[in-house]
């Protein structure tokens, strides 16, 4: 036997000694769930340019819930009730700094650019986004963590 086989079949063998199938699998699970947190919020930003929520409301189960220091909402009629509302109104942009992932749920650390459609305001403020997912690849729910006043301007008219 080679001794480059024979390495490569120790490293092996430590590797599955190590790191347990769980393990590699729950890591498999994370890179997933980094993967459609980091898709769905590029698509809600495509989305809000376009003044559109409705590529960004596909990542939702009908039972979703959202909530925020502004309010919360449950099922999927309140959440496309409010984000048409959003959609409507505002022009955000969301600029991630870091995405960290446990298992299903994930935290985006962004910072959030807002302006009023009609032009009269512009705010940022960095939010915590929680995104937790359920086992159909849509998000549960939703939480956003961040400093109302900081978006006073051109959110809470």
């Amino acid at each position: 036997m080679k001794p480059s086989t024979l390495l490569a079949l120790l490293l092996v063998a430590v590797c599955t000694e190590f790191f347990p199938a769980s393990a590699r699998a729950a890591g498999a699970v994370e890179m997933q769930v980094e993967r459609i947190v980091t898709t769905a919020i590029d698509e809600y930003n495509l989305a809000m340019e376009e003044g559109s929520p409705e590529g960004w409301l596909k990542y939702f189960t009908d039972n979703v819930r959202r909530g925020s220091p502004l309010g919360s909402q449950q099922g999927r009629a309140a959440l496309n009730e409010y984000y048409a509302g959003e959609f409507k109104g505002f022009k955000m942009r969301w600029n991630v700094k870091k995405t960290i992932v446990m298992g299903r749920s994930a935290v985006a650390l962004v910072e959030c650019e807002s302006a009023r459609r009609a032009g009269d305001g512009q705010a940022r403020a960095d939010m915590a986004i929680v995104f937790e997912l359920a086992s159909s690849g849509r998000f549960e729910s939703l939480d956003f963590y961040f400093d109302p006043a900081k978006l006073a301007g051109p959110v809470a008219k």
